[in-house]
């Protein structure tokens, strides 16, 4: 009897610890606009939550843009954090944040030749729960690329000022 008390108790302890730390897991869009430059990038991600704090990483993958003069694909990795204005990891909140992005990016003509882009951003948005599973999450954010590789079709447009708008939606464990 008292082995399964035990028991009990570790597993009340174990599932209070994790409805203290939320894990997301979604999908987000992206839309890069500058000068000249309109791509945008869908990326598959997971986010966890400490207090006011979160953590998050994805995969993205380049849209072909036949907007953009260069048109350009490919894939990247990102990781962010993200500060929360309210103290309710499992409900509403308005956030601060950046990220850095890594990509990527092929450009038309030179299919085999990766050219590495550099992006960080600041972000500010509002996270969203629904039916304590379902989260969503718009932001807005500004940021910078650098090239740092030597240009593959890459112009002029390819770097520069971004203005990030984005949209990240999934489950909530």
């Amino acid at each position: 009897m008292r082995t399964l008390s035990i028991f009990i108790i570790f597993l009340l302890q174990i599932s209070n610890s994790q409805a203290q730390r939320p894990f997301e897991l979604g999908g987000e869009y992206m839309k890069f606009l500058g000068r000249g430059f309109n791509s945008s990038k869908a990326a598959v991600r997971g986010e966890t939550f400490t207090a006011k704090n979160s953590f998050s990483v994805g995969i993205t993958y380049q849209l072909a843009s036949k907007k953009a003069y260069s048109v350009s694909t490919g894939f990247g990795i990102y990781a962010g954090y993200r500060y929360a204005f309210s103290n309710n990891v499992n409900g509403q909140s308005p956030f601060a944040g950046a990220r850095l992005m890594l990509s990527f990016e092929n450009f038309e003509g030179k299919s085999r030749e990766n050219s590495l882009f550099i992006t960080p951003v600041a972000e500010l948005g509002y996270h969203f729960v629904f039916a304590k599973h379902i989260f969503a999450a718009p932001a807005v954010g500004f940021g910078y690329t650098v090239e740092f590789s030597r240009g593959f079709n890459s112009l002029d447009e390819d770097v520069g000022k971004r203005f990030v708008p984005s949209l990240s939606a999934g489950y909530r464990f």
